[in-house]
């Protein structure tokens, strides 16, 4: 490129940058204190749309001021951007706004240029970035696989229930009849429009279509050039529509006519890579037997879910599954589902440090005295077999705790559980 030419994109973009407003802070922000003391790259990433362009700005003015270099590589003025246009953008930087050590990369992708021998060479020379990316050329969820040396990855997600909160400027105690009131109505309002910073902001679930089809037609479709577009779709739609339930790649081969079971694996990492889709195993003692069981599958935001999927009367209990798994992933936990011999099932199983720490089950409405029994049974079953003295029951507004044979059963409103 033009030196001439590329200098006014830089200079363009930070007048820009110096306007762009920074929304709602990220709960994730309070991780980055500790993150500044190590000197290591950060990728951040996450899915389309979930606030990633966002938190690296809302990092860089709170921590680095205008200490920093910047450039937003999905300027469509960039097209032409080439692997020895890094060399010529370093001088235009030094030239422009003189010496610093911290690189901000936004939507940094494409196996055009070799953007990573241009990081990794200034990183060995002291300098450090932080980067995010995910269009259809190099998701985010790969781009820390190009990075050799220390680097850390922070996950974004769609708005946590607690942001979604501060977003609305909730600031009643939820504990009084009138927060309480408050708190519920809002999170009735959550399950059902996600999390994604566009929808909440302008307060439509329409962008949420728009959403699901650049993941599907861009990301996925025209990336891997996959053939099989409509039995791609229908998989898609199928698994979107069956959250929070048991399938197996056979199953899918056969029901999508795929050719193979390899092809329905391949086809979920696709889902999963771009942050859609997320599998859970079963939980086994054994690793080998946890890759043959069947796997359950969720979504990244229940408001994608009632956009896009056929929606029946009985998905308000899955919506609250999804959001506590979502939820889990959010903290960092490592999740499994777990059965007993005669199939009685646990929604969530927590390990930590490969012991199991935490069972979790969901239940939506427990009025009913067979389903609070059989819930209530296969977490005792859970419980008794990792030798637990405590479980969870996530329920619609049940609150209170029960002692059954020396073991506290909490039950929690979904809601309050969010917040904890």
């Amino acid at each position: 490129m033009e030196k001439r030419y590329l200098e006014q994109i830089v200079l363009d973009q930070k007048e820009r940058l110096s306007k762009m407003k920074e929304g709602y802070p990220r709960d994730k922000l309070s991780e980055v204190p500790d993150l500044i003391k190590h000197k290591i790259n950060i990728v951040v990433t996450g899915h389309r749309r979930s606030g990633k362009s966002t938190f690296l700005l809302q990092w860089m003015k709170k921590y680095y001021h205008s200490n920093f270099y910047y450039l937003d590589f999905s300027d469509e003025r960039l097209v032409d951007f080439k692997t020895t246009d890094f060399q010529l953008l370093y001088e235009i930087f030094l030239e422009q706004y003189g010496e610093k050590d911290i690189f901000y990369f936004d939507e940094l992708q494409g196996k055009k240029y070799d953007w990573n021998r241009f990081v990794n060479r200034l990183y060995s020379e002291g300098k450090r970035f932080f980067i995010t990316g995910s269009n259809a050329d190099l998701l985010s969820k790969e781009i820390s696989t190009y990075l050799t040396g220390r680097h850390f990855d922070i996950m974004i997600y769609p708005f946590s229930f607690k942001e979604y909160l501060g977003y609305h400027n909730f600031n009643k105690n939820h504990n009084s009849t009138l927060g309480k009131a408050e708190a519920i109505k809002y999170f009735n309002n959550y399950i059902k429009q996600g999390g994604f910073p566009e929808v909440i902001v302008y307060n439509t679930t329409d962008i949420l279509e728009n959403i699901y089809q650049d993941v599907i037609n861009t990301d996925i479709l025209n990336r891997y050039k996959i053939k099989e577009e409509i039995e791609f779709k229908k998989m898609t739609l199928f698994l979107m529509s069956n959250f929070a339930r048991e399938f197996s790649y056979t199953s899918l081969k056969n029901n999508f006519n795929l050719g193979s079971t390899n092809t329905a694996k391949k086809y979920i990492s696709y889902l999963t890579n771009t942050y859609l889709l997320f599998e859970l195993t079963k939980y086994d003692y054994s690793l080998k037997k946890q890759d043959t069981y069947s796997k359950k599958i969720y979504c990244i935001d229940t408001g994608l879910i009632s956009k896009t999927s056929f929606n029946f009367s009985e998905n308000i209990g899955r919506l609250y599954e999804n959001a506590v798994f979502i939820e889990l992933k959010r903290r960092g936990k490592s999740i499994y589902f777990w059965k007993d011999k005669s199939d009685s099932e646990v929604d969530f199983l927590i390990v930590d440090k490969n012991k199991v720490t935490s069972l979790i089950q969901v239940a939506y409405d427990l009025s009913n005295p067979k389903t609070k029994e059989r819930e209530v049974k296969a977490l005792l079953s859970g419980l008794n077999e990792f030798k637990l003295k405590e479980g969870i029951i996530i329920t619609k507004d049940l609150d209170k705790d029960e002692k059954i044979d020396n073991i506290i059963i909490k039950y929690i409103p979904i809601w309050k559980w969010l917040l904890k």
